[in-house]
């Protein structure tokens, strides 16, 4: 018998065995799944964190930043136990559950909150006191509500998408808030989400708000605002009509799931059917919720930059939008104006939608995008775009179809 690091050789006559000595013989369970721009983490149920895809920026928190794909997932750094998992654009955010909220990754317009604008490798503490309940990274600032139901957004301010009544930030750093501040209304929140240059949340009332840039009518917020792209709405704002919600989540496209399960969306050119509503092209903003083209009882919604997925009240999985890169899962490239089913059996019991865009000039934009969901066994399947290793299943090779990510307990690589 030798013994080499985690591995022990025992030869019986001319056989070698090889069997892995200290390694635990759980397997993961997972419980949530969340997407960035290249990258994808993953929550367990004892709290773990487990994160792979890009790294340039730290977003991954494993103590180091390169531009290697990773495509397998790897432990978040620090020992922290988290309740919440929330990716940014280029960064991650999560809650312990004494309420504090760590952030690792981008911090350039001061989204991690921890005082600096100093990316980080590592889980780094917002520096407040204050205890959190909720928490929405988004692009270039980030959103949580507290304990009391009271609004907090520190980060990049420039359309006043902090919702603090202006546009400005430190006196040392004017691009930001280096640290959480409270949002100016006396409203009270279940949930706060950022997105790239606005922001929306939810009362307790069910009514939904929306703050930053109208531009495209992400703001959902009517179409004399949608026109004026200079009107940058600096508190909360109504979005237009009666309907009550669950969730509401802004990114190129913002998107809600109301308080009945309906899936409702607007705001950016609908050119790739990222609305939903059955139409290829939109005219050039649609600055009211439209409803879904969908009849199922919805439990999730998630918003991706380009494409987004719902899950049914059993656990099927649909997307719709764009589909280039094959992060709708059916097995096509075929964009779709209406939900189309993920092409596998498997039930979800969470889902996130990833990805980003690229202006390389005026005109001359590249798109990509990707789907991450958790399975009734807890384990994770991704699908689209991977050439960063965002579907963490080893390679860098899209995937029309879910596939799963590499187990990230195995020893030998």
């Amino acid at each position: 018998m030798r013994r080499i690091g985690r591995l022990t050789l025992i030869t019986v006559g001319a056989v070698a065995v090889l069997i892995v000595t200290g390694a635990s013989a759980d397997t993961l369970r997972f419980v949530t799944v969340t997407a960035g721009a290249d990258h994808s983490c993953a929550l367990t149920d004892r709290g773990d964190a487990y994160c792979w895809g890009a790294n340039e920026f730290g977003q991954l928190g494993n103590g180091e930043a390169d531009s290697v794909p990773h495509t397998k997932p790897v432990r978040v750094s620090g020992g922290l136990k988290f309740t919440t998992l929330v990716a940014g654009l280029t960064y991650t955010c999560g809650m312990t559950r004494d309420g504090a909220v760590f952030c690792w990754g981008a911090n350039d317009s001061a989204q991690l909150g921890d005082g600096t604008v100093k990316n980080s490798v590592t889980p780094v503490r917002v520096a407040t006191d204050i205890k959190f309940k909720a928490i929405g990274p988004g692009g270039s600032h980030t959103c949580a509500v507290s304990l009391d139901s009271v609004g907090y957004c520190w980060g990049g301010n420039w359309h006043g998408q902090l919702g603090v009544g202006d546009r400005d930030g430190d006196t040392a750093a004017p691009c930001c808030s280096r640290m959480p501040k409270p949002i100016r209304t006396e409203l009270r929140f279940r949930t706060v989400i950022a997105g790239g240059i606005d922001s929306c949340g939810v009362s307790l009332d069910g009514k939904a708000y929306c703050w930053g840039s109208p531009q495209e009518g992400r703001l959902g917020t009517g179409a004399a605002d949608a026109a004026n792209k200079s009107a940058d709405k600096t508190v909360p704002t109504a979005v237009v009509g009666d309907l009550l919600f669950a969730t509401v989540t802004p990114r190129w496209n913002t998107c809600g799931l109301s308080s009945t399960g309906t899936a409702f969306c607007w705001g950016a050119a609908g050119v790739h059917g990222v609305l939903g509503s059955g139409n290829t092209i939109e005219a050039d903003f649609v600055p009211v919720p439209v409803r879904v083209s969908m009849n199922a009882d919805l439990k999730t919604i998630t918003v991706g930059p380009f494409h987004n997925c719902a899950l049914t009240r059993d656990g099927v999985a649909y997307c719709w939008g764009e589909n280039t890169d094959g992060e709708l899962g059916d097995g096509t490239t075929r964009d779709a104006p209406v939900p189309r089913q993920v092409a596998t059996s498997r039930r979800f019991i969470a889902i996130a939608a990833g990805g980003n865009a690229l202006v390389a000039k005026p005109g001359d934009v590249k798109t990509w995008g990707f789907t991450c969901g958790v399975t009734t066994d807890a384990g994770v399947l991704c699908w689209g775009d991977n050439r960063h290793g965002a579907l963490g299943n080893g390679s860098t090779s899209r995937a029309l179809t879910p596939v799963p990510i590499s187990d990230p307990t195995e020893i030998l690589r």
